[in-house]
C-alpha cells in the first residue's frame, strides 16, 4: 500500500500563486508601496536630518 505524498508549503504556495498571478502582484505592490511610504514617514518625521549631536542625544 502507497502512502499518500503529502503536500508541502511550498506546493500550496506555487499552486495558489499559478491561480491568482495578479492578486500576487498586487499584494506585492501594495507592500512595496507601504514600506515606502514607511521609510518616508520615518525619515521625515523622526528628527534624523537633525544634527548629529541631537541623534546621539537621543541614545
Amino acid at each position: 500500500m502507497a502512502r499518500k505524498k503529502k503536500v508541502t508549503l511550498r506546493e500550496r504556495y506555487n499552486r495558489w500563486l499559478d491561480a491568482h498571478r495578479v492578486v500576487a502582484c498586487l499584494l506585492v505592490g501594495l507592500g512595496m508601496a507601504a514600506a515606502a511610504v514607511g521609510v518616508f514617514l520615518f525619515v521625515t518625521f523622526s528628527g534624523f536630518g537633525s544634527s548629529a549631536e541631537f541623534i546621539y542625544n537621543q541614545f
